[in-house]
């Protein structure tokens, strides 16, 4: 097998700069999380090759917290990498047509969610050594709920190798056995976003017996947008009606049982783990 003596040493520049990217809070004026993992990962072909190989990652975060339930969009963290090949397995390469190498799943471990980093290059022979030369950006991802996390290697990825635009085979590769995930960066901080309520007209007037509606908009005062969750109507500690936010807003329909006369009515949105609650008042005047 062309990988049995494969020892690997990658160096990743700005591991996860994406999340520097869009409303930031707290920014450095230098890399706040910097820092050079190695963790050892044993890779195999089911009844063909196993073998371990040292993978050491280089990555900074340039900022100390951000927000959390956050889109990160793709294509804002860009990534090098750089193997070795040892020589004795560098004529093997060549004689198998292997011209390069990707890996699809490449990413790295925050909480609940994963930094994508999928990466892809050629295999280079330069001052008689061969080495595998990669770049990659990440894609899409979303941060997890507020916390105070470390952004860890990953615990498996896959490595294909290619032959020209043609996979070859592939291996998988799983931290070795005994070892844990080495943090890229330790103590980042993801914060609770803040929201803001709006009801127009802050005056509504229906005629008894006729429906009484409020519509209302929900959106992020860290980020912008609109958010997701439950809106709830209330006069005094008495719900009213309750409703979710479509892409931000609601209408919540109150029916015809409101008496005669003021209503001072409080909307409330309740809040998800990423984003805190917010309340807007309304009066409902109901005339005959």
């Amino acid at each position: 097998m062309i990988l049995r003596s494969f020892t690997t040493r990658t160096a990743v520049a700005g591991a996860v700069t994406a999340l520097a990217a869009g409303a930031m809070v707290g920014v450095a004026t230098s890399p706040a999380n910097a820092a050079t993992v190695t963790n050892t990962y044993t890779c195999s072909l089911p009844s063909v090759y196993s073998g371990d190989f040292d993978l050491t990652v280089t990555g900074e975060i340039p900022v100390p917290q951000y927000w959390a339930g956050a889109t990160v969009p793709a294509g804002l963290l860009t990534v090098t990498a750089e193997a070795t090949v040892p020589a004795d397995a560098a004529g093997l390469l060549g004689a198998a047509g292997v011209t390069g190498a990707r890996s699809d799943n490449f990413g790295f471990a925050l909480s609940t969610s994963t930094v994508p980093v999928p990466l892809k290059g050629d295999f280079v022979t330069e001052g008689g050594s061969t080495k595998w030369k990669a770049t990659g950006a990440n894609t899409a991802f979303t941060t997890p709920n507020p916390g105070t996390y470390d952004a860890l290697m990953p615990a498996a990825f896959d490595m294909t190798t290619m032959q020209g635009d043609t996979d070859s085979v592939t291996l998988n590769c799983v931290l070795k056995e005994g070892t844990t995930a080495a943090a890229i960066s330790s103590n980042f901080t993801l914060l609770k976003q803040s929201s803001k309520t709006v009801v127009t007209p802050t005056v509504i007037k229906v005629k008894k017996g006729k429906a009484a509606k409020i519509p209302a908009t929900v959106s992020s005062t860290s980020l912008g947008g609109p958010v997701s969750g439950k809106v709830v109507a209330k006069e005094g500690t008495k719900t009213l009606k309750a409703a979710r936010l479509k892409n931000g807003k609601v209408v919540l329909n109150l029916g015809t049982k409101l008496k005669l006369g003021k209503h001072r009515i409080t909307v409330k949105y309740l809040g998800i783990p990423s984003v805190g609650g917010s309340s807007d008042k309304v009066v409902v005047k109901v005339v005959r």
